[in-house]
């Protein structure tokens, strides 16, 4: 993250390398004025209206005044590297070490139809994804197939739009849950009943 600057209680923080190959957030941010961008430096910015010394830093370029929430820089560096350390993983992929590892995928087919099923983990949780289609002659697209997702956690049973919708395959799909079941069931197959 070198050469980006982050944003936090008003005033900007560059990462910085130390001898292990780590990054951390320097104890002095830099000023957030558009034209300046200077290293800031810890000042008394005067006095509250109890009397109680306002700490903060201080841009000797621009002269621009950043008061230090709670008056304690190293306390407050310690929380910015905290939410920094955050920020660095939000694209990590989501491991669960509380499920069990598994990863389970059944194909079958016959000469008209073919179904997949796979069971693995998303972003820490349990799900399935069920593939199905015609057999089509040629190459396959994604509108002459259908793809499910069953959610185990939030006991949700979505499809992909951008795939066939499974109820021109089928007249109902039923998904049934430990603490629930969801339908999707065609406007044909309503008027039936």
């Amino acid at each position: 993250m070198i050469g980006k600057l982050f944003k936090a209680h008003g005033v900007f923080w560059e990462p910085q390398n130390t001898m292990y190959g780590e990054t951390f957030l320097g104890d002095n941010p830099f000023c957030s004025n558009e034209t300046c961008r200077s290293l800031l430096t810890q000042a008394n910015l005067g006095s509250d209206k109890t009397g109680h010394y306002i700490y903060g830093w201080l841009c000797t370029n621009c002269g621009k005044e950043y008061p230090c929430p709670g008056n304690d820089y190293q306390e407050l560096a310690r929380k910015v590297n905290r939410i920094y350390e955050g920020y660095k993983r939000l694209n990590y992929q989501v491991y669960s070490l509380d499920l069990p590892p598994t990863k389970v995928k059944e194909d079958a087919e016959d000469e008209n139809y073919w179904v997949q099923a796979r069971i693995s983990e998303k972003n820490g949780k349990r799900m399935a994804v069920v593939y199905f289609g015609e057999r089509v002659k040629g190459k396959q697209t994604q509108e002459d197939y259908v793809q499910v997702f069953l959610d185990f956690e939030d006991e949700q049973l979505r499809f992909d739009k951008t795939n066939k919708n499974p109820m021109k395959l089928l007249g109902k799909l039923t998904a049934e849950f430990p603490e629930s079941s969801v339908t999707l069931e065609s406007k044909k197959s309503k008027k039936n009943d």
